[in-house]
């Protein structure tokens, strides 16, 4: 029986699964001293984990805004193409739905850039082009705080503006639409996301959250929001490090129970994976910079045994012995992501 289990498990990874938020530019700006990271740390536990495309987030800390935003994204996006480079026979950044198809085919892990708050647009417009040539290729419109485009959600059961996106958030709403940008709701206040899913009639993806019904904060997705992404043919991340306040709650079969709530509500065809896993970050940081976070934010709480990219099949192995059929975690794992990127990146 385990020798079936751990065969089904291959089959699933071997076609690669897709995680839709990983801090990854973050911590190569961090270390931008070193050289070869991608390729000798996060390689092989993304090869472990049978890892076929991640979405790499820009995401800027408040230390660099707002003079420096735009520099440092810039520096992350060279990180990456430099790691890439070092990481050639393993990795390559995506531009288009075809890249990854041929990324997959080639037995790559395809990387994704995306952008996590549109701090380094600044008020410009114009910038967003910029990124689209350097393959930007999602967008999610705040982090938690508060930007030009709008207000994040806080980590909190309410207490988050009440304000929809600016003029200069809906405009980039719109310049995503024509560009082919596929927007991200995650961090996104409730007011902010009626506003984007008015302005839209496409897919549009939450990269990385979980259901308030596990852990009641702005931060997370109402049940309303969670089927409006669902009706409209996006798809949902199911997040690691969000999934109750309680610490004893942070485990596997959770994280389980968040993916079958979403099924339920919005659909098997919107649940998708957005680990977010953040360890790796916390390992290099210094006391300081962890506790800001920690003020700025909540206390997160990491599931035993999914706390980075190799224990990925830890959780292909819970899907299958909750009763999820085949084609069911092949949704999960990286059917669902495919195909809304098909339908948005081209």
């Amino acid at each position: 029986m385990e020798s079936s289990v751990d065969l089904r498990i291959d089959r699933f990874h071997a076609s690669g699964i897709v995680d839709m938020h990983f801090d990854l530019p973050l911590d190569l700006y961090d270390r931008r001293h070193q050289r070869g990271l991608l390729r000798n740390e996060f390689v092989p536990e993304l090869r472990a984990g049978g890892v076929g495309l991640i979405g790499a987030a820009l995401f800027i800390e408040d230390r660099h805004l707002p003079e420096m935003g735009l520099r440092v994204a810039l520096d992350q996006i060279a990180r990456l193409y430099e790691e890439a480079a070092l990481a050639v026979d393993d990795v390559t950044i995506c531009r288009s739905y075809a890249d990854i198809v041929q990324a997959r085919a080639a037995g790559k892990i395809g990387v994704l850039i995306t952008m996590e708050g549109v701090e380094p647009l600044g008020t410009d417009l114009h910038l967003l082009r910029v990124f689209y040539e350097l393959a930007v290729r999602s967008l999610g419109l705040t982090h938690a705080r508060r930007n030009a485009a709008g207000d994040g959600g806080v980590f909190a059961p309410s207490g988050s503006s009440p304000a929809g996106l600016s003029p200069f958030g809906k405009a980039v709403v719109q310049e995503c639409q024509r560009l082919g940008i596929l927007l991200d709701l995650a961090h996104l206040n409730p007011a902010g996301t009626d506003d984007v899913l008015a302005l839209t009639d496409g897919p549009l993806i939450i990269s990385h959250t979980n259901p308030r019904r596990f852990h009641d904060i702005e931060r997370n997705t109402s049940d309303a929001h969670l089927r409006a992404v669902g009706e409209r043919g996006g798809v949902i991340g199911v997040n690691a490090v969000l999934l109750s306040s309680q610490k004893e709650m942070a485990t596997i079969d959770h994280y389980v129970d968040h993916i079958i709530y979403i099924a339920d509500l919005a659909g098997i065809d919107a649940v998708g994976i957005g680990f977010d896993f953040i360890e790796f970050l916390f390992r290099h940081w210094t006391p300081e910079q962890q506790a800001a976070v920690a003020a700025a934010m909540i206390q997160t709480h990491q599931p035993p045994g999914l706390t980075n990219h190799s224990h990925a099949r830890n959780l292909t192995r819970r899907l299958i012995e909750r009763g999820f059929h085949d084609e069911e975690i092949e949704k999960v794992l990286y059917r669902n992501w495919l195909r809304v990127l098909q339908a948005v990146i081209g």
